[in-house]
C-alpha cells in the first residue's frame, strides 16, 4: 500500500509539471491537461471524448472526483458546439444539465457528444449540444447544455481548438527555474495538497473541494489559482460546475446520491477565490433538493445551480 501511495505522489507531481509545461501554448486549459483529456474521434456534428483513470482525478475510495469527471462533461459538450464556431473564438458556457443514472463513476471515462444545432437566434445565437457520458464502459450521465461565442479578450490567442494543437504534448515537465510566478504558485499548491492528503484526496485539496458543513447545508471557500483557470484566465466551466456539485452534495448528507444537477452561467469566475453556499430547500424522506450559489470574492454571482439528491 505504501509503495502505491509514492507511485501516485510521483505520478501526480510529474503531471502536475508536465500540464504547467503544455499550457504554456494556445488552444486548451489546464484542468484538461491535467486530467489527460484526449479525442479518439472527431466527426463532422459529433465526438468522442476519454478521461483516462488516473491517480490525480480520484477519491480516496478509489471513485472518480465529481470535480474532475465535470471538467469532462463540460469539455466534450463545448467541443461539440466548437465544431461549428471555428478557430480562435472564445465560447462560454450558458447552461448545463446532466441526468446521472446511479452506475458508479469508477474506471477510464469516457463523452459521446453530439452538436444539436442552434436555439432560435435573438441577440446571440446560442449553440445547442447533448451527450451520454460512460465511466467502467458503464452509462453514467445524459448531459445537455447550450453555448454562446464571445469576442476574445484583448492580446489573448484562443487558436487553434484543442484537438488541433501543433506539435505534441510536452514529455519533459519543466524545472524549477523555468517556472513563472503563478506556474510556482500551481507547484507549492500541488505539494500543499500533499501534505494535507489523508481523508480527503489530493484533487480534493489541489482544487480546493472541501466544503463544510452549515445549519441548512454547506459552504466551500476556493482560493483561485492557475490551476482553476481555462483558456482566458477564468475558472474553467465545468471545474466551477463541478465544485457547486460537490459542496450541493456536502449539504445533503443523508440522500447521497446525486440524482440530477442543473446550472445557469451568470458571470466567470475570477478575482483571489470563489465562495460557495449551497442550501437545502427540500428534504424528504426518498429525496432532497439544493440550491447553490457561487459568487466571486468581490460578490459578483458566478452559478446559480438546483440539483436533486436520492437516499
Amino acid at each position: 500500500m505504501q509503495e502505491a501511495l509514492v507511485t501516485d505522489t510521483d505520478a501526480i507531481r510529474r503531471q502536475v509539471s508536465l500540464a504547467l509545461a503544455a499550457n504554456r501554448a494556445p488552444g486548451f486549459h489546464y484542468p484538461g491537461f491535467l486530467l489527460g483529456l484526449t479525442w479518439p474521434r472527431i466527426g463532422e456534428n459529433d465526438l468522442e471524448e476519454v478521461m483516462p483513470d488516473t491517480p490525480q482525478a480520484r477519491n480516496v475510495d478509489g471513485s472518480l472526483n465529481i470535480a474532475a469527471f465535470c471538467v469532462l462533461l463540460d469539455t466534450a459538450l463545448a467541443t461539440a458546439a466548437r465544431l461549428k464556431s471555428g478557430v480562435g473564438v472564445r465560447q462560454a458556457t450558458v447552461h448545463m444539465h446532466a441526468q446521472f443514472t446511479g452506475e458508479p463513476l469508477q474506471g477510464e471515462s469516457k463523452a459521446l457528444t453530439r452538436f444539436e444545432g442552434y436555439a432560435p437566434a435573438t441577440v446571440t445565437r446560442q449553440s445547442l449540444t447533448s451527450g451520454t457520458l460512460y465511466a467502467g464502459g458503464r452509462p453514467v450521465c445524459h448531459a445537455s447544455a447550450t453555448f454562446v461565442v464571445l469576442p476574445p479578450p484583448p492580446g489573448v490567442n484562443l487558436g487553434p481548438l484543442p484537438w488541433q494543437r501543433t506539435g505534441e504534448v510536452p514529455a519533459v515537465p519543466l524545472v524549477r527555474g523555468e517556472l513563472k510566478p503563478e506556474e510556482r504558485a500551481v507547484i507549492r499548491a500541488c505539494e500543499a495538497a500533499f501534505k494535507r492528503a489523508g481523508r480527503h484526496s489530493f484533487i480534493e485539496h489541489f482544487w480546493g473541494a472541501l466544503p463544510s458543513p452549515t445549519a441548512d447545508g454547506a459552504r466551500c471557500s476556493v482560493k483561485i489559482g492557475a490551476q482553476h483557470g481555462n483558456r482566458v484566465g477564468h475558472v474553467q466551466g465545468g471545474l466551477s460546475f463541478g465544485l457547486g456539485a460537490i459542496t450541493a452534495c456536502a449539504a445533503a448528507p443523508n440522500h447521497p446520491q446525486l440524482s440530477a444537477i442543473a446550472a445557469w452561467y451568470i458571470s466567470p469566475g475570477q478575482g483571489r477565490s470563489l465562495r460557495i453556499r449551497s442550501r437545502r430547500i427540500h428534504e424528504g424522506r426518498s429525496f432532497a433538493a439544493v440550491r447553490t450559489e457561487i459568487r466571486n470574492a468581490d460578490g459578483s454571482r458566478v452559478l446559480e445551480v438546483v440539483s436533486h439528491h436520492a437516499a
